[in-house]
């Protein structure tokens, strides 16, 4: 007996390709009778929960970048979209990935990411700081969530 998702799929399960169009055009029907209802396949174009601008976009997918590698290397974050926006406004330059772009990071790198152990500095300053040692001198790694 198969198990419960090794069963028929495509032709053997009967999804011919007239069935397959008929209840493609089915699904769509539905959603152009019901415009209101909220459902994942329905995608509004145009909505973001960030607002209209690209920019704003473009930075809040890194802060959930951000947020995830903090998760990744067992750190903590509690900054909010709200708290990194204000950040990302009061800055003077450009947040990216080049020598001379600001980005955001920690005062003390044993501590986690909250707002008030954070700051913004130009790219070069930041890596040239010096690595977390113990009290033996060596350098502390990162713990990794899954390994």
């Amino acid at each position: 007996m198969p198990s419960w998702n090794k069963g028929k799929t495509g032709l053997e399960a009967g999804w011919t390709p007239e069935r397959r169009r008929l209840a493609s055009e089915k699904q769509k029907q539905w959603i152009r009778d019901n415009p209101d209802r909220s459902h994942f396949w329905l995608f509004k174009k145009g909505v973001w929960k960030t607002g209209p601008d690209p920019e704003v976009h473009r930075h809040y997918y890194r802060y959930m970048r951000m947020k995830c590698q903090a998760r990744y290397w067992c750190q903590e974050w509690t900054i909010l979209w709200e708290d990194y926006l204000d950040l990302l406004k009061s800055s003077s330059g450009s947040w990216g990935r080049t020598k001379d772009s600001i980005n955001l990071v920690r005062i003390d790198k044993s501590q986690g990411w909250h707002i008030d152990n954070v700051k913004l500095m130009n790219r070069t300053e930041a890596m040239k700081r010096p690595r977390l040692t113990d009290s033996k001198g060596n350098v502390v790694r990162r713990k990794k969530r899954n390994g």
